[in-house]
């Protein structure tokens, strides 16, 4: 390589952000402009974070940190796009008229999105795979050979191609993956003085040619990650570019989350790994816990923070049900297991029994969820529209609602029963209440999958071992030892596993 560069090997919670906000400290100390100085990454959540430390560090806002950016906003700035000259939902829904078959394809109302493979629809499938082919640098076929999909075929796949490169010349458009290969080819990179590129390790082959576009003028390009933690394979990560990207190599040496328990356990999983870069590091003095268990319902979790974590969305859910089924409050893909506005409602009928004044905004949410219908009537029809009339800074009591806006509800009826909710909802709803879980908060527990937790940590830990048959049987188990190291590593205190019973697990 042309340009000087060190790779920044951070092992799991090793204070890696840390670290590279201090080489931009140390930069703008010498006295380089902010403009001068870049922080990329694929995902927003990586670059949000150093913008965040980067302003609270400095003092900055996000507009002094001009290329603090995802990749996909490096090409979307650079090539001087705007929204409309992106697919979107119309667009999809058009070439799916043209073609006669239904795609959901990629859509987002934000041009800094990072890698958003196309979901949905079988046929987006098709899409999926034109989008890998693309991010491996690979021809269709040579990605359609690899997959082995056996009720995808290959004609079609040519046809959706040929028919989707047409549409987006004709019409001007272009998906978030040709943001890429449209700079590589067309863009002139600005000059720094200094680029940082974060969670390197995560990066597909035509991100890596951007990467080593704006390497190529900068003066020093420092590369930061983890080989361990590259579980993106699916999604075209190679992570052999990653780990032959620099000769120059620091490893960050000390853990600042790893107990010592959860730590020895980690580095036996890690060493199973065949393709990784050998690297040392040391965890916390705390001793922390392992705990073995055969499923959540043993498990004591009234007190703590919680993240529970499985191998896919499907046995995500499996844990859902499990925790739904013992009365617990728990979240899942960001949503608490109790909506929010339902909730509200609650806490807004157990004020008014108290006899609180409430605003035109919680009239309004109580009575969006009452039933306004039949022997359970809890509000007359036809009060909602009633409610646009009314002064913004109004307030009102029981008794005002009763009188002058249609509340029927007797004072002393439960808040389960002024709602609209079904006899399932209302048990488990009343079994979080007798548990005093206060349902306006986010839940203590949260269940996810390895790589949703990715990046993150909780003080308690809990690692299901179910897997599937294709990871399981794969000759080549280093992703799988992978996504499991990830999910022992973010751990601050107690480690939980669940040991399976399946056929197909993964074995500590």
């Amino acid at each position: 390589m042309k340009y000087r560069s060190e790779l920044i090997l951070g092992p799991p919670g090793c204070g890696k952000t840390h670290t590279l906000i201090e080489i931009v400290r140390e930069a703008l100390s010498r006295g380089v402009d902010l403009d001068r100085i870049g922080y990329v990454s694929f995902t927003k959540k990586a670059v949000n974070e150093a913008v965040e430390r980067a302003g609270s560090a400095f003092n900055l806002s996000p507009k002094d940190l001009p290329y603090f950016r995802t990749l996909h906003s490096f090409g979307y700035h650079g090539l001087g796009l705007s929204q409309a000259d992106l697919m979107s939902r119309e667009n999809w829904r058009e070439f799916s008229r043209m073609m006669g078959m239904n795609f959901d394809g990629i859509t987002s109302s934000d041009a800094d999105d990072g890698l958003i493979l196309p979901q949905g629809r079988d046929n987006d499938r098709y899409l999926r795979m034109i989008d890998r082919a693309a991010l491996r640098c690979v021809s269709i076929e040579k990605e359609f050979n690899d997959q082995r999909i056996y009720d995808l075929h290959f004609f079609m796949l040519e046809k959706i191609d040929k028919a989707l490169r047409l549409y987006k010349a004709e019409n001007g458009k272009v998906s978030f993956t040709d943001m890429i290969s449209s700079y590589v080819d067309q863009c002139s990179p600005p000059k720094l003085e200094i680029l940082i590129v974060d969670e390197a390790q995560d990066l597909v082959p035509l991100q890596w040619k951007m990467v080593e576009k704006l390497a190529s003028n900068s003066d020093h390009t420092y590369f930061a990650g983890d080989d361990d933690q590259a579980i993106h394979k699916w999604a075209g990560v190679d992570v052999n570019l990653f780990m032959k990207c620099s000769e120059t190599i620091r490893v960050l040496d000390k853990s600042y989350r790893l107990p010592k328990s959860a730590f020895d356990l980690s580095m036996s999983v890690v060493q199973r790994i065949r393709n990784r870069q050998q690297k040392i590091f040391r965890p916390t003095e705390r001793e922390g816990s392992v705990n073995f268990h055969l499923d959540t319902y043993g498990m004591d979790m009234s007190q703590g923070s919680w993240t529970l974590m499985t191998r896919t969305n499907s046995f995500a859910r499996d844990i859902a049900s499990d925790l739904r089924d013992q009365g617990l409050f728990y979240e899942i893909k960001g949503f608490p297991s109790v909506k929010l506005e339902i909730a509200e409602a609650i806490k807004i009928w157990e004020g008014l029994q108290k006899g609180d004044e409430i605003g035109l905004h919680e009239v309004r949410r109580l009575y969006e969820l009452a039933p306004k219908t039949g022997d359970g009537a809890v509000v007359k029809r036809g009060m909602l529209p009633l409610l646009d009339a009314e002064p913004l800074d109004s307030t009102y009591t029981y008794e005002g609602l009763v009188k002058n806006l249609g509340l029927l509800a007797p004072r002393e009826v439960s808040a389960l029963d002024v709602l609209r909710l079904g006899t399932d909802e209302k048990y488990y709803i009343r079994s979080l209440l007798r548990r005093e879980e206060v349902l306006t908060e986010r839940p203590r527990l949260k269940v996810s999958t390895f790589h949703a937790m990715k990046g993150g940590e909780d003080d308690n830990v809990v690692v299901h071992l179910d897997s599937t048959k294709p990871c399981v049987t794969n000759p080549d188990q280093d992703d799988e030892h992978r996504v499991f190291y990830v999910g022992l590593t973010r751990v601050k205190k107690n480690l939980h596993i669940i040991e399976s019973q399946k056929k197909y697990r993964y074995d500590i």
